[in-house]
């Protein structure tokens, strides 16, 4: 019995997990000099830097940086897939359910299929973004 309630706790945890939506990282800006705005994908996502944004895992994002008097920055943010989380979740929630190597490969297969989807599998990269800003009509 005590194994059991083990194995209901594991599953209950591994779908809370799953049903927080799309997976977030959060990235954070500096600049020099300080207090630079910072768009995400189009969108304000910080008035004033030093700050931090929280971006989805299951795409691309451009960062767009802005001070007036200072040339405009931009930083892309590539996602870079995990194997190794998404393979070692798998692993071990088909170890808690049981049904021996088949099972163990099965559920592996599927979690790196989900995660691949949710986004889970990914990290944003670069993960820490620091700008010197350049002032206008600097020429460098």
């Amino acid at each position: 019995m005590a194994r059991s309630i083990a194995v209901l706790a594991c599953l209950t945890g591994l779908l809370l997990i799953g049903a927080c939506g799309v997976p977030k990282q959060n990235i954070p800006v500096s600049t020099d000099p300080l207090g630079a705005a910072v768009y995400a994908d189009g969108e304000k996502a910080c008035a004033s830097t030093p700050c931090s944004v929280s971006l989805d895992r299951k795409s691309d994002h451009l960062l767009t940086i802005v001070k007036d008097g200072y040339e405009q920055e931009e930083v892309v943010l590539r996602r870079r897939f995990q194997p190794d989380k998404a393979i070692r979740d798998g692993v071990i929630s088909g170890m808690i359910l049981g049904g021996g190597p088949e099972g163990v490969a099965s559920r592996t297969a599927k979690e790196v299929d989900e995660q691949e989807r949710s986004g889970e599998a990914y990290v944003l990269e670069p993960s820490i973004v620091t700008i010197k800003l350049t002032p206008k009509g600097s020429g460098i």
